[in-house]
């Protein structure tokens, strides 16, 4: 596989196959009989680029896949004409599941974890890296690292992009994310909840500047349906969400990092990029597939999108 300069990469190595189960209601601790259960594509990396697909972008997805459910997942991302390079491991690609109850705006998550890469497949992912054109692209680096890559994995990445003159958007907590500060990630984005487990403290906006003071380029913190806040060395922004209808908001903080980079690769203002991606984070909830979000519905939403500087 070859790429050309501007492209635009996601990096998901913990990809799966995502189960959505529908029940009229759910008794904990009883029986449960589902509706209906549609099959889809699933984790972070692999919702960013299909969303950055339905924009009208051409991502190419870095991943690992293993066993049956591994060739299942790529004919399903053969089908809606995703461009993959995958990595293949010894271990059975995951299979994740969503339970959605008619009428209940919140979903439960049934999560497998991906079973342990060896140092032998993650080095195969760093050659893969290492082979790609990066000039002038915009690089989504996104989940969990799975089990056996090595803590710092993040962080050889985001020097690769840079000596590659790349740019990226991290979105990940803990150590991986941590380390790789040392490499100047361009955005971190990170939900509230995760960025006080890495940071510690209780206050959002004073673990943003710990992460900036750090090296993080600047840091986007989304919570949900609630505001988020951007925050960079210059300046502090509130974005107010649209108010919608949600269906399955599962996937729509990938959709935002989709539309911030489908926005920046596009030669777009980071403030077009903010409200670009809320908007799809919205888009994506209006929907039961995870992953899925209509132009039309993010134009709409674009104009719902308020962005203010904080305390004015």
């Amino acid at each position: 596989m070859t790429t050309t300069s501007k492209s635009i990469i996601c990096c998901g190595f913990t990809p799966c196959i995502q189960r959505i189960i529908e029940f009229s209601d759910m008794e904990k601790g009883g029986v449960n009989r589902a509706q209906r259960v549609t099959v889809g594509i699933g984790g972070k990396g692999a919702n960013t680029a299909r969303m950055i697909k339905q924009l009208g972008g051409a991502p190419v997805l870095l991943g690992f896949a293993g066993g049956n459910n591994g060739k299942t997942l790529e004919r399903m991302l053969d089908a809606q004409e995703i461009d993959y390079e995958h990595v293949r491991v010894s271990g059975e690609t995951r299979i994740c599941q969503t339970l959605v109850e008619q009428g209940n705006p919140e979903t439960t998550e049934l999560v497998e974890e991906m079973p342990a890469i060896d140092e032998a497949e993650w080095s195969r992912m760093l050659a893969l890296i290492d082979s790609l054109d990066l000039s002038g692209a915009v690089v989504a680096i996104s989940g969990k690292l799975p089990a056996g890559a090595p803590l710092d994995a993040y962080a050889g990445v985001c020097r690769r992009v840079h000596e590659k003159g790349g740019r990226v958007i991290l979105d990940a907590p803990g150590k991986p994310l941590w380390l790789s500060l040392e490499h100047q990630p361009d955005v971190v984005k990170i939900n509230d909840e995760e960025l006080l487990q890495t940071v510690g403290g209780n206050e959002m906006l004073p673990a943003c500047k710990k992460l900036l003071n750090n090296g993080a380029g600047s840091v986007l913190i989304t919570r949900g349906a609630k505001t988020a806040f951007y925050v960079d060395s210059l300046r502090v922004l509130e974005l107010i969400p649209p108010p919608i209808n949600a269906v399955n908001p599962v996937g729509s903080g990938d959709a935002v990092t989709a539309g911030i980079a489908f926005a920046l690769q596009a030669g777009k203002s980071v403030d077009e990029a903010l409200i670009n991606g809320m908007a799809c984070g919205a888009a994506n909830a209006l929907n039961l597939i995870s992953g899925c979000i209509q132009p039309e519905d993010v134009a709409r939403l674009r104009g719902e999108v308020i962005l203010k500087p904080v305390g004015k």
